[in-house]
């Protein structure tokens, strides 16, 4: 009965048999005639066809379970394949946020395909919710995100400790008061300073400054919303955004305050229209890691993705 899942499983994802039989590229009466068979096979009806939606039965949601096991077995053995080919053949999916996917991939990618030029790398931009869903339906292989307690979910390597910053720009009256907790982007990016010998600033001074905050739902809202909270502020939020390296660009243009991370720094030249300062060191910092589904068959490729990976970052 599972010997022609891909029939069930396209009419699953499609929710319509019409569209569902163009993406195989059969006939509409072929599929429902194969779909009927299956179910005769079953016996019981796969999908409730009111309504002119295909719509799962309680026997259908056990069948596409039973079936993505049997893709995910399939999937598994394909890649122990690929790895007698010595990274010969194969391909890897990866992902990250936006800025991760500006700034830190693509060093990554560069020198993993020029070790590797006949594997095929995809890459993936989107938030970090999607990402992990995607590495949990394994259809992305690896991917680059501070991850915190959903890490006990995954398998991975710590990458590099970021520094959190606060980042202001220059032409705000309160910078005058705070020569010694200044950073500049070009000092990070040069390499010319030691943030960490760099003293954190009191966060209270700039509790009257408009910030720029990512979205509920991104890891620096949330850490950005333990700051506040630990001084007792209020922050005047005058936009929100979904990604770093945007709410960068607006603190950039004079819009107001937001946080970001030293990588953004130490990967992407910058002009000094911003100035940085350290937080505290409770919030100061999170992990990056690099990581995969736990349980997952890791590939030959995904161990050499991860190892080319921890290189590059970590020289």
């Amino acid at each position: 009965m599972f010997s022609k899942y891909k029939y069930v499983y396209a009419v699953y994802q499609e929710g319509n048999f019409t569209r569902a039989a163009e993406s195989l590229f059969i006939s509409q009466p072929s599929l429902s005639a194969a779909i009927k068979n299956i179910e005769k096979e079953v016996g019981a009806p796969l999908f409730d066809r009111g309504g002119g939606a295909a719509r799962l039965t309680e026997i259908g949601r056990e069948y596409i379970a039973a079936a993505e096991k049997i893709m995910s077995a399939e999937h598994d053995f394909l890649n122990r394949i690929h790895d007698i080919y010595e990274l010969e053949t194969g391909s890897i999916s990866v992902g990250g946020t936006n800025y991760l996917c500006s700034y830190v991939l693509p060093r990554i990618i560069n020198r993993f395909t020029a070790m590797h030029p006949k594997v095929e790398v995809s890459l993936v931009e989107a938030q970090s919710k999607t990402l992990m869903e995607q590495i949990d339906s394994e259809k992305l292989d690896v991917m680059i995100d501070s991850f915190d307690e959903n890490m006990d979910m995954y398998e991975g390597d710590p990458l590099v400790s970021e520094k959190i910053l606060l980042c202001l720009p220059a032409d705000r009256p309160i910078n005058r008061k705070l020569e010694s907790f200044r950073i500049y982007p070009d000092d990070i990016y040069n390499g010319s300073v030691d943030i960490s010998s760099i003293p954190a600033v009191p966060i209270e001074v700039f509790k009257d400054e408009p910030f720029i905050l990512l979205k509920n739902g991104n890891d620096m809202y949330y850490r950005a919303k333990m700051i506040f909270e630990k001084n007792d502020i209020v922050p005047n939020v005058v936009f929100s955004v979904d990604q770093m390296n945007i709410s960068y660009a607006l603190a950039d243009s004079g819009m107001g305050a937001c946080f970001a991370t030293d990588t953004l720094f130490r990967y992407g030249k910058f002009n000094n229209n911003v100035l940085l300062y350290n937080v505290s060191q409770e919030h100061g910092s999170r992990m990056l890691y690099i990581a995969h589904k736990r349980n997952r068959y890791c590939t030959r490729t995904m161990h050499e993705f991860i190892r080319v990976a921890k290189e590059v970052i970590q020289k």
